[in-house]
Formats: C-alpha cells, sequence, structure tokens
C-alpha cells in the first residue's frame, strides 16, 4: 500500500508541477503580448510627400522640454510610421527643464472651463503640438492629420479663418489612464455674438501619448467682419486601433 500511495503521490507532484509550469507559462506569456502590444506601431499615409524625399523623423517637443522626442518615422515612399516611446523618454535629467502639465481639461482643445469643470477628471495631461518632421537633426516642417484639406487654415488661424466640418487630430500626453464620458455645454461671448457651444466626450485615454480626434459637426456663423465662424458641435473621442480615414499632409520648411 504504501509503495501504491507514494507512487500516486510522485503522479499527483508532477501534475502539480506540470501545473504551476503551465500557469507561470501563460502569466508570460500574457505579459509578453501586453508589452508587445503597447508596442503597437501606428501607420498612414502622406497625401503630399515631396519627389525624391528623404527619410524623416517625426518628432514632438513637449512644452518646457528641453529636448525633442521622436515618436515615429516618414519613410522615403511617404509612409508614416508611429511607435509611441515609454513614459521615462517625457522626462528630464534637468529639473529645470521638465514637461510642463496641467489638468487634462486645459489639455484638450475644447473645453467647458468656468461652467462644468468639476466634471473632468483630475488627471495631468498635456497637450503637445505640432507634430514636426526632422531631417538630420533640423526643423524640416509640420503634420497636419485631418479628414480634409480645406480644414488647415482654421487650425493654423482660428482667429481669422473659417472652420470646416470635418475632423481633426492632435496628440495628448496623460500621466495616467482615464476615462470622460459626458456631454457639456459653453457660452462664449464674441463682440455682439454668443455661441453656445456643445462638446460630447467619449474617452477612454492610455497612460503617454494618445491621438484626440475632434469632429466639428455644426458650426456658428458669426458676423464675417467682426470675428470667424465658431465650431458649436463637437465629438470627442481618442483613436483606439489604427489611423484608418486620416489625411496627412504635411508642410515643409
Amino acid at each position: 500500500m504504501n509503495k501504491v500511495f507514494a507512487q500516486r503521490m510522485a503522479v499527483g507532484n508532477g501534475k502539480t508541477k506540470t501545473s504551476i509550469y503551465m500557469k507561470k507559462l501563460f502569466t508570460l506569456l500574457t505579459l509578453l503580448l501586453s508589452v508587445l502590444g503597447s508596442a503597437q506601431t501606428l501607420t498612414g499615409k502622406l497625401v503630399n510627400p515631396l519627389k525624391g524625399m528623404k527619410g524623416m523623423d517625426i518628432a514632438i517637443w513637449p512644452l518646457g522640454l528641453d529636448r525633442s522626442i521622436t515618436i515615429g518615422q516618414l519613410k522615403t515612399d511617404g509612409t508614416l510610421e508611429f511607435t509611441f516611446p515609454p513614459k521615462e523618454s517625457f522626462l528630464s535629467d534637468n529639473e529645470a527643464q521638465q514637461m510642463v502639465a496641467n489638468d487634462l481639461k486645459y489639455a484638450l482643445y475644447f473645453n467647458c472651463l468656468g461652467q462644468e469643470e468639476g466634471l473632468y477628471p483630475e488627471i495631468m495631461a498635456v497637450q503637445i503640438k505640432p507634430i514636426t518632421l526632422w531631417y538630420k537633426g533640423r526643423y524640416s516642417g509640420v503634420l497636419f492629420p485631418v479628414t480634409s484639406e480645406a480644414m488647415i487654415p482654421w487650425l493654423e488661424d482660428e482667429a481669422y479663418n473659417n472652420p470646416e466640418k470635418g475632423t481633426f487630430y492632435e496628440l495628448i500626453y496623460l500621466a495616467q489612464a482615464t476615462t470622460l464620458n459626458m456631454h457639456c455645454t459653453t457660452t462664449n461671448q464674441f463682440s455682439g455674438d454668443v455661441v453656445e457651444a456643445t462638446y460630447d466626450y467619449q474617452l477612454e485615454l492610455e497612460a503617454g501619448l494618445n491621438f484626440i480626434a475632434y469632429s466639428i459637426e455644426e458650426i456658428y456663423e458669426t458676423n464675417p467682419k467682426v470675428t470667424s465662424f465658431k465650431p458649436s458641435r463637437v465629438t470627442v473621442k481618442n483613436i483606439r486601433e489604427g489611423l484608418d480615414g486620416i489625411q496627412w499632409f504635411a508642410k515643409y520648411l
């Protein structure tokens, strides 16, 4: 009996060890998939590449930081490849030249400041623009991700140019993950015009860099002799998978 019992115990211990090994292997594979997923490369295509264009770095320069940060590559065929760096890349060894961060509500292009501020998560964030092109360490241009080229003049100067219906995209950096799902309405006065604007946020943001899509759905037409037209209904989402539907235009130096 003792011999049989010992054999059964040996078999049982073998199964237990195998089970523990499989659990550890599953955990390791899960972690590896997580790491690989976080290093996913997003791709796009430049609408107006230069003839004989050289490959360039895609970079950002957050306010306050003492250097630019490379976030991708522009290939010679006009392909854009974005690979976001780890959070450590956004820290400086110089304490006096760290990235300037503020509450998330200030990092969003559209917000309801002064009226429904308490609805925004208290998360530190940075609005990062422009997205720039660099060749051999020299500034060479800027990228405009939009759904229509007609939106670019307004993005360059919203005070004197009218917005167009469509979507434009920006980058924001978050210190930690958060969500924001709400509607808010704000009122702004421009000379004689009182503009009521509604923003619909549908955001599931990760720590680090996030592409934000601002879709202008309605536009208030002001007196053109006084000021430009104003977006009056905007949906705000973040890009979760791929950069499909974006037209990438470059303005070269």
